[in-house]
């Protein structure tokens, strides 16, 4: 089991998927015949107590208690498609209260899942044992129908051929972003590509790196960097995608100041892949903003807002060249209320 001291090294920019990923129960009878403000209620009381019940905990390492709270309260964000109820229930003012220090809590739930798991694997005493190991992590299958979503939408946007570089910002202690990429790849039967995970946790760059050479992973497959999103030590350009994790930047104002800092190390033509959230399940993730997003440098491509048991919506942009932000300046510039 992770140590205490994980929960005082968290990064809580760079962290990625809660424990939710898989596949949600149906919204029960009752509540879909309740009156829209029975089910507003409803909602915006179950909320409340999820939040009460993680704030109060001692710990949010993995365990029976721990792991219940959050699929209850990811049910919660995911029951309902009906943009009325949705929209009340955020901007509930009680809702409203908690809704970043709620992200923080599952960045620290997400970050400790991972923790653990990459110390099951690493105390396996053979690749084949940790193979198993890794296999049997309980959201293994939910990370591969989230990237396999990624890169069919990349693939409908990209028209130079299949990515092969891609980095993934906000890795964490458990990089199944970059090894679901592999995995597909390996199933398309195409060139390999390369995966670099970064992170500014050193606790969980360490555990990851060491994690990927157990399962027997090459270092031309998967590699890792521990540096701040933004250094100059960081060097994006060359890479055809670039990941940023959900919970890089808790929120939608610290996400635009980072999508900032990252355009500006990335290749013009590349994608930036974000992910992001959509209606109640923002109270998750913070949300990308679009109308933003051409001013930083990215120009938004294609949105997919999934409604199953993926969580997470994504929002993939391409940088476009210095010359032609510098035009779209001058465009926003001349026609000010132009959207």
């Amino acid at each position: 089991m992770p140590s205490a001291k994980y929960r005082t090294t968290v990064d809580l920019d760079c962290l990625d998927l809660i424990p939710a990923h898989k596949p949600l129960p149906q919204a029960s009878v009752n509540m879909q015949l309740q009156p829209l403000e029975d089910r507003v209620t409803s909602l915006v009381t179950g909320i409340l107590a999820c939040y009460v019940q993680l704030s109060q905990l001692p710990t949010l390492r993995p365990s029976s208690k721990v792991n219940g709270i959050f699929e209850d309260l990811v049910h919660l964000c995911c029951v309902t498609s009906d943009e009325d109820i949705a929209e009340k229930v955020l901007t509930h003012p009680e809702i409203i209260n908690i809704v970043t220090p709620l992200r923080c809590l599952c960045s620290i739930g997400e970050y400790q899942l991972e923790a653990h798991w990459a110390e099951r694997i690493l105390g396996c005493g053979c690749q084949k044992e940790a193979s198993v190991m890794f296999l049997n992590f309980p959201y293994y299958d939910n990370y591969l129908d989230l990237v396999r979503m990624e890169l069919n939408a990349l693939a409908s946007v990209t028209r130079s051929g299949r990515p092969m570089k891609f980095a993934v910002l906000g890795s964490g202690p458990l990089p199944m972003t970059a090894l679901s990429i592999i995995s597909q790849s390996m199933k398309s039967k195409g060139d390999a590509v390369v995966v670099h995970n970064v992170d500014r946790d050193p606790w969980a760059i360490t555990k990851s790196s060491a994690m990927c050479r157990r399962l027997g992973y090459r270092l031309d497959q998967v590699s890792f960097q521990c540096v701040e999103v933004g250094d100059q030590t960081l060097d994006l350009h060359g890479f055809d995608v670039v990941y940023l994790a959900g919970l890089v930047g808790t929120t939608s104002e610290q996400k635009q100041s980072i999508v900032a800092q990252v355009a500006k190390q990335m290749s013009p033509g590349a994608m930036l892949l974000l992910r992001s959230a959509h209606r109640m399940r923002s109270l998750l993730y913070p949300v990308v903003s679009i109308a933003n997003l051409t001013s930083l440098g990215p120009k938004p491509l294609l949105i997919v807002h999934p409604c199953n048991h993926v969580i997470n919506s994504i929002v993939i942009c391409q940088i476009e060249s210095s010359k032609s932000q510098d035009r779209m300046l001058q465009d926003t510039i001349r026609k000010p209320n132009q959207c």
